[in-house]
């Protein structure tokens, strides 16, 4: 009985080792155009431009610190709401806040929100858009006092 790759020539080699690369090559072209045309890498539009203004991203940060605010985020039926205090613990009214929900894996499910005051301090707003996940809420003052914040949510 004869061993079929008996004996093995130059020429078998050969074609094994272009046969492997051909195949390892092939993938990872798939894999890297798959990954370019579903997420570029650019997760904030005009990202160089951001970071020509950081310093100012600072001062508003520098800013926030000194007024002390603390916010508390809950979900309570489909409803974030954003209890913002002082650092006496005293509610922040007539704040104009706008903000993010963002989703973290694809961007596109990203949804806008403007939150009203619903009682002294606390700031409401109805979900009309995100399912079910793990999802990063980004609130900030339209205009007025700097605020800004982020938290993480897990929708139900």
């Amino acid at each position: 009985m004869r061993n079929p790759l008996n004996p093995l020539r130059g020429w078998h080699v050969l074609v094994m080792i272009i046969a492997f690369f051909s195949v390892t090559i092939g993938v990872n072209a798939t894999f890297i155009t798959l990954a370019l045309r579903t997420h570029p890498g650019e997760d904030v539009p005009r990202s160089y431009v951001q970071g020509l203004s950081y310093n100012d991203t600072l001062d508003r940060r520098r800013a926030q610190e000194a007024l002390g605010w603390t916010a508390r985020v809950n979900l309570v039926d489909r409803n974030i709401l954003v209890a913002i205090a002082a650092e006496d613990g005293a509610p922040i009214s007539g704040l104009n806040l706008a903000g993010t929900l963002v989703h973290h894996a694809d961007t596109s499910r990203d949804c806008p929100l403007v939150f009203a005051e619903s009682r002294p301090g606390v700031y409401a707003v109805a979900l009309a858009c995100g399912g079910r996940g793990d999802w990063r809420l980004e609130a900030h003052t339209v205009e007025g006092p700097p605020f800004e914040m982020v938290s993480e949510l897990w929708l139900p």
